[in-house]
């Protein structure tokens, strides 16, 4: 069921347009890159203390990241609209939370 307006900035099948079956595989992804997140900022106890809106927004990124891995060939996507333009996705998925979280981390003296 699509959606008139975001049912939440979080809405992992809201921000990639995931319709029918397609919302089953959208939860998926969440759940793998809610996992990936959650591991890089040190587990759920998020000792680091990254705000809630920051991780949430990491997991959105992943989570599409993975999502549109599906309908890549070779690692190069088109997505509708009017005169889309293929791109490659990153090998990575995380490396677009990356520099959202990297902020909050320490990383050495």
């Amino acid at each position: 069921m699509p959606y008139s307006t975001p049912p939440a900035t979080t809405a992992l099948d809201w921000y990639v347009q995931a319709l029918g079956e397609d919302t089953d595989y959208a939860s998926q992804c969440h759940a793998q890159a809610q996992q990936m997140v959650t591991d890089f900022i040190g587990g759920e106890s998020n000792p680091f203390r990254v705000p809630d809106s920051v991780v949430a927004r990491a997991v959105l990124e992943v989570g599409a990241d993975l999502y549109y891995r599906k309908s890549s060939r070779n690692g190069v996507v088109g997505l509708d609209g009017v005169d889309p333009q293929p791109f490659r996705l990153n090998r990575d998925p995380m490396a677009a939370a990356y520099p959202l979280l990297r902020r909050y981390l320490v990383t050495g003296l």
